[in-house]
């Protein structure tokens, strides 16, 4: 995962908060658990890519994050133990009015399907009766795909 901070004058922020939530863009105020955070990096990595803004409400309102290591971490952790294989992602902070925003870039995948594992990965994801789903993006949502979407060839 790559990492920068930049000042939101600089880069396209408001434009992506402007244009509301869709099938390119999620917006969530907080990150806390990393098998919720990555359904949509999974889903974004499987579908066309997408941006995912932390410290953004769901009305667009540019709230902030409290600690960037604290977010990054939780982000590393849902890449690392939540999805198989893990995506390609990169990450950056925006600084906007003293706010902190954390940006993670999401481009789609050429290693489709990601599998979204609710259990870490080395506890077992995978085993039978584990929770292992495939999420595409759908709008603004991340949907999961019938049971055995893991299977199918995904480059047909």
């Amino acid at each position: 995962m790559n990492f920068i901070r930049r000042p939101a004058s600089a880069s396209p922020l408001l434009d992506i908060v402007s244009r509301g939530e869709g099938l390119y863009t999620e917006f969530k105020l907080k990150v806390h658990s990393p098998p919720k955070v990555a359904k949509p990096i999974a889903a974004f990595a499987n579908t066309l890519g997408g941006t995912m803004l932390v410290g953004v409400d769901d009305d667009g309102s540019i709230k902030g994050i409290h600690s960037e290591k604290e977010a990054l971490e939780i982000i590393h952790e849902a890449v690392r133990h939540h999805i198989d294989p893990i995506p390609d992602i990169s990450a950056y902070v925006e600084i906007f009015r003293k706010r902190l925003v954390l940006v993670i870039i999401v481009p789609e995948s050429t290693s489709k399907p990601h599998v979204h594992c609710k259990e870490p990965i080395e506890a077992g994801c995978g085993t039978e009766g584990s929770i292992r789903k495939v999420y595409i993006r759908e709008g603004s949502h991340s949907r999961a795909l019938a049971d055995g979407a893991d299977k199918i060839d995904w480059k047909e």
